[in-house]
This record gives C-alpha cells, sequence and structure tokens, in this order.
C-alpha cells in the first residue's frame, strides 16, 4: 500500500473523501469535519431532517466534534435532493444554527456544500459564480478518490443487507419461532437469572462468531421476539451487566466506555447469517439489532435503512420506532464522541 500523504487541492478531493471515511454514500445527511489548519480532522454524519430543531442538532454537533480539542475550523456538506426554492437552499435553518453553534465554539466553517444525486456545489454564498452547479462527476474522477481506490479504499463496503428467505417452508418456521415465544413463561425483566434469560443469553454468546444451523437459528431469532429476552441480548452486545439501569442506559446509547467492537462485529454478522433463516414477516427484531449496532457504530444511514425496513416488517415495533426517532433527530451514541471509544471504520 502507497504510505506517502493524501493531498486534498480542490472542492472535489473534499467530497469524494467523505464516502470513503464513512464507508458509505450519505443520502439526505449533514456531515461535519474538523480541520487541524490545513489537516482534516474528525467526520460526523447525522441525517437531515426538516422536523428535527435546528438548534438542539446543532448542539448535538458541538457535543460530538468539541472531542477534537485541536479543530480550528470545520467543514459543512449537506446531502439532499429537496429542492432549491427562490434562491434559498434546503435546510437554511439548519445550516444557521450550525454556522452559529460552530462560531461560538472556536471552529468556524471554512467552507460549504450542498450535494444532490444531480450536481455539487457551494452552500454558502452570495454571489452566483460561486453558486454554480459542477457535475458529480468532479468528484469520482478526483485525484484523491482514484488515490484511495488504489490504496484499497472502498467507499460502498457498508450495505444493508436484505437476503433471500432460504430456510424452507416459510409458515413452518413462523409457527416454530411462535411456539416457541409461547411456551415461554412470563419473564421478570429484572431476573437475569430464569432459564429463559440464561439459556438464550448463553446460546447467542456461544454461537456468535460461528455459522448457525437452521434448528438454531429458530432459537436465536424467537429469543428476539420476546422483548424482554431480546433488549438483553441486545445490552449484552455492548455490556453485559446486568443491572436492569444499566441495560436501559446501554438501550438508548449511553454507555460510558469503549465496547468490544470485535464482539459487536460477531454479533453483526450473527444476526446478517440469520437473515437467511428467517421468513420476512419475523424479520423486524433482527432489522432492529442490525440498526442499532450501526447506530452505536456512527452510521446513521445505514440505521435508518434497517430500522425502516424493520417497521415496514412490523409496523408496531415500539423500539424500531424509538431508535427512528434517534437516528431522524441528530441523538449519537455516547461512546461515537470520542476517538478513543468510538467504532474505527
Amino acid at each position: 500500500m502507497n504510505n506517502s500523504p493524501i493531498a486534498v487541492t480542490s472542492p472535489a478531493d473534499i467530497l469524494a473523501y467523505v464516502p470513503h471515511t464513512l464507508g458509505f454514500a450519505p443520502r439526505e445527511s449533514f456531515v461535519l469535519m474538523t480541520m487541524h489548519g490545513k489537516q482534516l480532522g474528525v467526520t460526523l454524519r447525522i441525517d437531515a431532517h426538516q422536523e428535527g430543531n435546528p438548534e438542539a442538532i446543532a448542539a448535538s454537533v458541538i457535543g460530538y466534534l468539541a472531542n477534537d480539542q485541536d479543530a480550528d475550523g470545520s467543514l459543512f456538506i449537506l446531502y439532499t435532493n429537496q429542492p432549491t426554492t427562490d434562491g434559498v437552499k434546503p435546510f437554511t435553518t439548519h445550516a444557521q444554527a450550525l454556522d452559529t453553534a460552530l462560531h461560538a465554539a472556536g471552529m468556524n466553517i471554512r467552507d460549504s456544500w450542498l450535494v444532490t444525486d444531480e450536481h455539487w456545489m457551494t452552500y454558502f454564498c452570495d454571489d452566483e459564480d460561486c453558486c454554480t452547479t459542477h457535475p458529480l462527476a468532479e468528484i469520482a474522477d478526483s485525484a484523491l478518490n482514484a488515490r484511495l481506490i488504489f490504496d484499497g479504499s472502498n467507499a460502498q463496503r457498508d450495505t444493508v443487507t436484505d437476503p433471500v428467505f432460504t430456510g424452507g417452508h416459510a409458515e413452518t418456521v413462523l409457527n416454530r419461532i411462535a411456539e416457541t415465544v409461547t411456551g415461554w413463561a412470563e419473564i421478570d425483566p429484572t431476573d437475569w437469572t430464569t432459564p429463559v434469560m440464561t439459556e438464550n443469553r448463553a446460546l447467542w454468546q456461544d454461537t456468535t462468531g460461528t455459522t448457525p444451523t437452521e434448528e438454531t437459528a429458530v432459537q436465536l431469532v424467537a429469543a428476539l421476539h420476546a422483548p424482554n429476552v431480546r433488549d438483553r441480548i441486545m445490552a449484552d452486545t455492548i455490556n453485559t451487566s446486568n443491572d436492569p439501569h444499566e441495560t436501559t442506559l446501554t438501550l438508548i446509547g449511553r454507555f460510558v466506555g469503549r465496547p468490544d467492537w470485535s464482539r459487536v462485529d460477531a454479533v453483526q454478522q450473527l444476526a446478517t447469517d440469520l437473515l437467511p433463516f428467517t421468513p420476512n414477516e419475523a424479520r423486524a427484531p433482527l432489522f432492529t439489532l442490525l440498526g442499532w449496532i450501526n447506530w452505536y457504530k456512527g452510521k446513521g444511514s445505514i440505521a435508518h435503512l434497517y430500522l425502516t425496513k424493520a417497521q415496514e416488517a412490523d409496523p408496531g415495533s415500539r423500539l424500531a420506532a424509538l431508535l427512528l426517532k434517534f437516528t431522524g433527530t441528530g441523538v449519537i451514541a455516547e461512546c461515537t464522541k470520542s476517538q478513543k471509544t468510538a467504532y474505527q471504520h
């Protein structure tokens, strides 16, 4: 691999760099990057929604970027296909709130861009010359994009997985899952010693890192259909403490510390491997788990897509709805606020 310094010489270079550092091409997103002099620092992506409170989103952004104590500037990029109307670009109020907050924090926005599926242009500009649109081909053809690809970077390495069901007769599998859950006695959510809890936690623990059989897959998926067991298994991915309060905090992203990211990756892989064994009607808990893991990793766009799939599979899923609200309003998991604890792409 070529380890010589990477030169950034144009806006197209920076815009090419973003999907490489995120692992996916952002859509309907705010992307902020800190600057250390002329060097790029950390990158933050959050969903762009008009209903999100601009000041609250700006405060959340500052709470994250402030961890980069050497930052003395920033870059702002809006990815959206919402139209510019009468010369007013989309999300103007949000952009202005971010501009004000970053200025107050000593991280003035040095440059800004608006990127659609058709072109890119400067976001903050006062005259027609700087608001000229540029073709996306300039980004794809940029010197930095070519260099990153040559060095082995994959700008599309993170995707949403939704494979075809291959686990036999769907109705039979659905009945087996339902019968398994029905056969369990009422579970006390504060008692981790019940057989239902201990056996299912152990099964998820023992199967993580292996390839599940069809029989095991039914049991693993059934566990996610029992809300109390599901919550415990999800929390175990990040924090195995048996304290119910810590479990709740972990589920809403308030875990303080560095997760065992190798284990998180392994649980994500197991959940992905379970999808082919699971009929579409029973996939909501798996999609929710995959969305939640990606949210913890700071990959809000992927999380949002998985959680949307969860709600489509089960419109009544309360956890998927709660997590969709988090991803939609810019709430980020605590561990993503520090480079020491955040997931490294």
